[in-house]
Formats: C-alpha cells, sequence, structure tokens
C-alpha cells in the first residue's frame, strides 16, 4: 500500500501554494501601510444573521473564510451588553461577543492571516477590553509603535488583529486601542447615487498613513445597502478605475477597499490587482488553485472556480485517505475542511491529478 502511495506521488503534479500571508505569498514583505483590504461597510449587519435593511448577505465567518480582512462594527450599550446594530436595535442586534467568537476562531484556525476591525464604538474603551479577553483575543492583538511592520512581522509575533476606534478613549494600558483619526483618513461614506463617488476626503488628516477607501451606495432613509446599486459599484472596471483615479489625484494607496454586499461584483480581483498580485495567482481554472494556511490546524480552505466536493483527497503519512474522517463544507468556489479531528502530522492533500504537501499542527 505505501509503495503504491509513493509510486503515485511521483506521478501527480505538484501545485504552488499562494497562501503565506492574507492569501498570497507576494504580500508577505509588504508593510500593513502598503496593502489593501477588502473591507466590509457594516460588516454584521448580514442577512443570514436575521437583520433588516442589511449591509451584507453572509456571516463574519463566510466574509473570512471568502477573503475580507478588514470589517466595520458599530457597537452599542444595549442593556448593559456590547451590542452591534446599524442605527436602531429594532432592525437586528447580535452581542459583539458572538462577532469577536467568529474571529477568534479564524485566527486560531489560519495563522497566516492579518485582520482589521474598525469600531464605530458607542461604549467605552475599557468595555471592548473586557469583551476581547472574554474572547480570548487579547494574544493577538497588535499596538503599533512607529513603523507599520510587514505582514510577515506580524505573522511571526502573531499580533494579527488590528483595532481601530472613532473615540479616542484608550488608556495608556491599551495602546492596541487605536483612534482611528490619528492614523487613518477616509473617502465619503454618505453617497446615495452611483454617479456621486468622488475622492474628497471626507474625515481624517490627509498625511495619516491609512486610507479608508469608501466605496458603497446607501439609502438616503436609512443607510443601509442596495444590492442593485453594489453590484454596479463593486464591477470591474468601474470600482478599479475609481480606485487608481483617487490613488493618482491624492497620492494615497487604498487600504481598506470598503464595500457593501462584497461577494457581488469583482470586490476581491480589484483588491487583488492593488496589491499587485499577479492574476495567475488568482485561481481561475483547475490549474491554479489557492490553500490556505499550511501549516494549518482546525481548517483548511482551497479556493478554485468549479471546484467540487469529489475532487478533493487527504491522505495521511502511510498513504491512508482519512478524507471521510473530516467535514468538508463547500460555499461558492471556496472549499473548507475541519480538521479538527486529525492528529498532528505530515499529510498529502490531492485536488484533481494534483498533489502537495501539507502539515497539521
Amino acid at each position: 500500500m505505501k509503495f503504491l502511495f509513493i509510486a503515485a506521488l511521483m506521478g501527480l503534479t505538484h501545485f504552488t501554494l499562494n497562501a503565506q500571508c492574507n492569501g498570497h505569498a507576494s504580500l508577505c514583505g509588504k508593510a500593513y501601510d502598503e496593502v489593501a483590504y477588502l473591507t466590509t461597510h457594516n460588516a454584521f449587519n448580514t442577512s443570514a444573521d436575521g437583520f433588516s435593511l442589511p449591509n451584507q448577505n453572509n456571516t463574519l465567518t463566510q466574509q473570512l473564510n471568502e477573503g475580507v480582512r478588514g470589517f466595520m462594527l458599530d457597537v452599542y450599550n444595549y442593556f448593559g451588553t456590547p451590542t452591534v446594530y446599524h442605527g436602531n436595535f429594532i432592525l437586528g442586534t447580535s452581542p459583539l461577543s458572538d462577532n469577536l467568537a467568529e474571529f477568534k476562531n479564524f485566527l486560531d484556525a489560519n495563522p497566516n492571516e492579518v485582520v482589521t476591525i474598525i469600531l464605530e464604538c458607542n461604549v467605552s474603551a475599557n468595555d471592548i477590553e473586557d469583551e476581547i479577553n472574554d474572547a480570548g483575543l487579547s494574544p493577538y492583538l497588535y499596538t503599533h509603535n512607529g513603523t507599520w511592520p510587514t505582514l510577515q512581522d506580524m505573522i511571526d509575533s502573531n499580533t494579527r488583529l488590528v483595532f481601530f476606534s472613532d473615540v479616542d478613549d484608550a488608556s495608556a494600558s491599551q495602546g492596541w486601542y487605536h483612534y482611528m483619526w490619528d492614523w487613518m483618513v477616509e473617502t465619503h461614506y454618505s453617497i446615495n447615487d452611483i454617479n456621486d463617488f468622488n475622492c474628497d476626503y471626507n474625515r481624517g488628516d490627509s498625511l495619516n498613513d491609512l486610507f479608508i477607501f469608501n466605496h458603497f451606495v446607501t439609502s438616503g432613509l436609512t443607510g443601509t445597502g442596495q444590492e442593485a446599486e453594489s453590484q454596479q459599484a463593486n464591477s470591474n472596471p468601474f470600482l478599479l478605475d475609481r480606485m487608481l483615479q483617487c490613488q493618482a489625484e491624492k497620492g494615497k494607496f487604498p487600504n481598506f477597499i470598503t464595500l457593501d454586499f462584497y461577494e457581488l461584483g469583482d470586490g476581491l480581483d480589484a483588491t487583488n490587482t492593488m496589491n499587485g498580485i499577479d492574476p495567475l495567482d488568482v485561481p481561475d481554472s483547475e490549474d491554479n488553485i489557492q490553500v490556505y494556511p499550511n501549516p494549518f490546524s482546525d481548517q483548511l480552505h482551497l479556493n478554485r472556480k468549479g471546484l467540487s466536493v469529489s475532487d478533493v483527497q487527504l491522505f495521511d503519512s502511510k498513504g491512508v485517505n482519512v478524507i471521510d474522517k473530516v467535514t468538508v463544507l463547500l460555499s461558492k468556489d471556496f472549499l473548507t475542511l475541519e480538521t479538527n479531528t486529525l492528529p498532528k502530522g505530515i499529510y498529502w492533500l490531492q485536488v484533481g491529478e494534483q498533489m502537495v504537501k501539507m502539515t497539521k499542527l
């Protein structure tokens, strides 16, 4: 059996892993402020979670699995509990702790990913800190001091969660709780017609390091998302052209590409282009696959157009196929293996006629 497995390995083509830092090895050497991040406006306000008048369709977990790395959350005190909702609690609420649990699960399972949370905050920094401690996220917190590190530096130090708040109430011991307008500038967010987008700055100093590129159309009455307009706004070349126009006009690289209904249009493709990622690194054919992270722990993600569950096999070091010991989840072109039941060790992941060596931590 082992001989046959080794012989099979020799006859298979190895594919390249494109997932070292936020999905791509080419991002590892870039500083945090040199990277563009697909970002969701009112990320929590989803139809999947039962919110009325949503800005997004998919849960935070699905957003994370599909490449979103920046998240805008509105936090209020709701009967003594830090709670996310948009505008009015009648439209739907969720405890902030539930959101933080999703981030914790993702960061635990994906050691090569850097995530940013941007708060519109109506509770205190101490309240937020209590929630973070309770969620077990404290070890992941990044504190900025001077020069922005590379993504690889943040991954190596395991400080992969960056917090910003629109309220400047952090104590001296809460250096990780960054007042966003010390570091960020944004374009206008109150756009009610797709023809009204412009590159003018709104809040923040133009000299700040980070650029929030607000790019969503909302209702003038409710401030909630418009799916039809999002489909057009998020499409290319419309989105990419606007980013390039504002970069040229302002001389500032767009960092947080903030969208409603991010899955509509081409937001991830446009973000990848801004990051200088070669289109060949983006899975768009049977011969081009993203697999991440490697090493992996509780989850292993695959991304390729046309991917199906039957395409994937997973062998242990003895050549035994253990795919039936994991839970396989498929969403669009993203497939997730829930691997927490597998022991640590070396595995071989086979997709079609391609195979790669993986390490389970």
